[in-house]
């Protein structure tokens, strides 16, 4: 059920019979030159598409935070940075209305590794005001699931590309899909590092993707997002 399609009557029937909210999260940001920059925005609304079919009547979907944390590709054309301090406070008053509204359980669905610090400082907080959250990376979650589909991952990479273009295929142009297999030698931070890094603003082999690939990931990911949800309304939260 999306919140943003829903008037004043409708959520005020929802309250109190749905304890769950999810919260999508991506940014802005290049990806290859072959993605559109709304990649990480794209992709977890995909998994929620697929989630509300099955859930629909279970789990209330909130609006996407579609700006995030862009640092180590900022260099690039089209990408958009917000602060981590920013953010992290965004998701946190976000998340802190829907608890006050009811919704014990926030889901952060998370599509850009940029964000992961202040969702996981915006989960921290969140918890202590009583909500119990649980955070999805998608790409890192499920990378087991994913590499039984995929070769390989990375950022616009052969995952990413493949489940892009099983959202968006008209705004991919796979003609200039490229591989960069670099990788730094250590975690090291300069201005504009994502440049030598991220060559052509990529990581991964992005012309190994299709999308019967990425339908397959959608699908796997979004199946155990599920099982795992189901797990948590049961409060099994430890194997």
């Amino acid at each position: 059920m999306k919140m943003i399609y829903l008037n004043q009557a409708k959520f005020k029937e929802i309250q109190g019979k749905i304890d769950t909210v999810i919260i999508p999260i991506g940014t802005i940001e290049a990806h290859g030159e072959h993605l559109p920059l709304g990649t990480d925005v794209l992709i977890p609304e995909g998994l929620v598409e697929r989630i509300e079919v099955k859930m629909g009547d279970r789990v209330l979907i909130a609006p996407t935070v579609n700006y995030g944390h862009v640092w180590t590709l900022a260099a690039y054309p089209g990408s958009v940075n917000i602060s981590t301090e920013i953010l992290t406070k965004y998701i946190y008053e976000i998340g802190k209305s829907l608890i006050d509204a009811g919704f014990t359980n926030i889901v952060l669905l998370n599509g850009h590794g940029g964000n992961i610090p202040a969702i996981t400082t915006a989960g921290e907080m969140l918890a202590d005001y009583g909500g119990q959250v649980i955070t999805f990376n998608w790409w890192i979650d499920f990378r087991e699931e994913i590499l039984e589909i995929c070769e390989g991952q990375g950022h616009a990479g052969e995952d990413e590309t493949s489940a892009v273009l099983a959202v968006a295929e008209p705004y991919c142009d796979m003609s200039l899909a490229k591989a960069n297999n670099k990788k730094l030698i250590a975690n090291i931070k300069r201005k504009n590092i994502g440049k030598i890094s991220y060559e052509h603003a990529l990581s991964g082999d992005a012309t190994k993707a299709s999308r019967e690939k990425g339908e397959r990931i959608l699908e796997r990911v979004a199946e155990r997002m599920m099982e795992i949800l189901e797990e948590v309304w049961k409060d099994n939260i430890v194997e």
